[in-house]
């Protein structure tokens, strides 16, 4: 089968995008390829391997763990089933933190890096210092550090703040898990991202809440930048402002807050 026999007959079962961008990653090219080599002949191998990813999309599993990468703030991640797979929204931490001008940043929950990893990049003289509860997921940072080319300045299991270093930080950045399992409009995709980095009760907020008390606790002050959904916020600014972080601004999914 040639290439483009083998892309008419996928994108009637899946996207189009995804169909070229799942042949381009087999074959190792970018898809403009296509263009001038659209009646080269795959090997059995190459339609086999193609085949087999195009069924796992079909079945909703995320082009990102696919193909294991996913871009953020304009570098190249690498991600696996271990981590959540960066999403453009959180993109606005990164802006907001450069806009405070820290000397130490704690990150919570790092997942793949991206955030911490994206931070020491764009603010090399700053601290970064990044924890996560799965080793899974560490080891996911680990290999994204080295492969951006960045040293983030620790990267250690914790669960939230207990093995934290927060001495001398002056900005605590987390995308923690806030998603309601029982909300009505989660998408196949979503569903076959790891629950660990997702789901938590109390309508998503147990663990922002127990953060905050966490940080109350070890009597932090500083700045705190949260992602949530939107319809959280209300209810995650009164929890904070009861815990004297004073809320900041909010911009679409990230809230800042100040103690």
């Amino acid at each position: 089968m040639n290439v483009r026999s083998w892309l008419k007959k996928t994108k009637a079962t899946i996207p189009s995008l995804d169909t070229e961008l799942i042949l381009a990653y087999v074959l190792g090219v970018d898809r403009v390829f296509f263009v001038s080599h659209d009646l080269d002949e795959l090997t059995p191998e190459q339609e086999s391997a193609a085949d087999e990813l195009a069924k796992k999309r079909a079945d909703h599993v995320p082009l990102s763990y696919l193909t294991n990468y996913k871009e953020f703030y304009g570098r190249g991640f690498f991600v696996n089933e271990s981590v959540l797979i960066p999403r453009p929204e959180t993109e606005e931490i990164i802006d907001l933190v450069k806009e405070l001008n820290p000397h130490k940043i704690v990150d919570i929950g790092t997942g793949s890096g991206c955030i911490a990893i994206t931070l020491k990049a764009e603010l090399p003289e700053t601290e970064v210092c990044a924890y996560d509860i799965s080793e899974a997921a560490l080891e996911v940072a680990a290999h994204n550090a080295a492969k951006i080319g960045v040293k983030l300045d620790t990267l250690a299991i914790s669960d939230l703040t207990n093995a934290a270093g927060l001495d001398d930080a002056d900005v605590i950045v987390a995308n923690l898990p806030y998603v309601n399992p029982n909300w009505d409009f989660l998408s196949p995709e979503i569903k076959k991202e790891p629950s660990l980095a997702l789901f938590t009760d109390d309508n998503g907020l147990s663990l922002i809440k127990r953060l905050i008390d966490e940080l109350k606790t070890k009597d932090y002050h500083g700045y705190l930048i949260l992602e949530s959904d939107i319809s959280q916020q209300p209810d995650i600014i009164k929890y904070a402002e009861a815990a004297e972080f004073k809320h900041q601004k909010t911009v679409e999914l990230i809230t800042l807050f100040k103690r």
